[in-house]
């Protein structure tokens, strides 16, 4: 595995997790001083969308590589199986 891009993707990965633990200490702050409900919920989102980024750049990240490593090593039924799997978290 290049080791640069494996180091790009981490560093990506882990700005998108710290930006995620901002938006979760705002809505920890904003549910202490009663703020109003659909402000929270509008941080709440911006959580989910931060995570579904997250999940998708691990993603984009695994089927450049990894799959395309797991097809060549003939190990298709491996990869299809976890491809799939992740339409069970829909």
């Amino acid at each position: 595995m290049d080791r640069r891009r494996k180091t790009t993707v981490k560093s990506r990965a882990l700005h998108r997790i710290k930006i995620i633990q901002g938006h979760l200490r705002s809505v920890e702050r904003m549910l202490d001083r009663n703020s109003y409900c659909i402000d929270i919920v509008h941080q709440s989102r911006a959580i989910q969308k931060a995570l579904k980024q997250l999940d998708l750049l691990i993603i984009e990240d695994h089927l450049k590589h990894c799959v395309v490593d797991q097809v060549r090593h003939g190990q298709e039924q491996k990869t299809t199986k976890e491809l799939l799997k992740l339409y069970e978290y829909k």
